[in-house]
């Protein structure tokens, strides 16, 4: 199979060492917009791509897969117009797949988030809120992990609508997630850490390799447990 890699930086090139494993035994790479003119070509014969760019440009990316039909797999947080891409999804016979976070530890630890919120529902004595740490090169802030984790809690207690979330970008941290909930007695935290982009990678990997053979659009949240 042949893949396409949009967005070069350090999960770009952390999938192109995997991609072998999953039967991929060729690359185009797309960083920029002279690679979108010169190897637009080369990208259409591409069975799928991966898309981890920038907030600013995941749209256009996006756009561009979808004018050629070609099936994307995106991890880009931060995207703004989800609107005209959810319009252009009702009205266009796209495969895609989206996902603020490819780690399959991270999507067990969403329906972990919301079991122990359902939990909470009914506790008001408990005051959640979040911490989320990334390296200093992420730009969304919070991250889209957070706000993932964040939509989940307030599915399961109506009457919060939004939750305190604490940033932290230092050094060349992975991802740090975590939830607390706190009253005058105690507190109870739930936590995820990663500790290589490994892990998201692996989960891309396995997500392009399934809407391969499974034409549509989804969630990660809602196929990983298939893949």
């Amino acid at each position: 199979m042949k893949l396409g890699v949009i967005g070069y930086g350090k999960m770009g090139k952390t999938i192109e060492c995997l991609a072998p494993q999953y039967g991929f035994s060729s690359f185009v790479v797309v960083d920029n917009e002279d690679d979108w003119n010169s190897k637009i070509e080369h990208l259409k014969e591409c069975d799928v791509a991966l898309e981890f760019s920038m907030p600013q440009t995941v749209v256009a990316n996006l756009l561009r897969c979808f004018e050629h039909k070609l099936p994307v797999v995106s991890g880009t947080t931060g995207l703004k117009k989800k609107e005209e891409l959810l319009n252009l999804w009702q009205n266009n016979p796209v495969s895609f797949i989206y996902g603020s976070n490819f780690s399959i530890g991270a999507n067990i630890f969403f329906k972990l988030n919301e079991s122990l919120a359902k939990q909470m529902s009914q506790q008001q004595q408990y005051a959640v809120f979040m911490e989320e740490t990334h390296h200093i090169h992420k730009k969304d802030i919070p991250s889209g992990t957070a706000l993932t984790i964040e939509q989940g809690i307030i599915s399961q207690i109506n009457h919060l609508q939004k939750i305190p979330i604490i940033s932290h970008r230092e050094n060349e941290v992975v991802g740090v997630h975590l939830v607390s909930y706190n009253s005058v007695e105690d507190y109870i935290q739930i936590k995820h850490v990663a500790h290589t982009r490994e892990a998201f990678a692996h989960g891309a990997l396995k997500a392009a390799v399934w809407l391969v053979k499974n034409p549509g659009v989804y969630a990660f949240e809602e196929v990983f447990g298939k893949i």
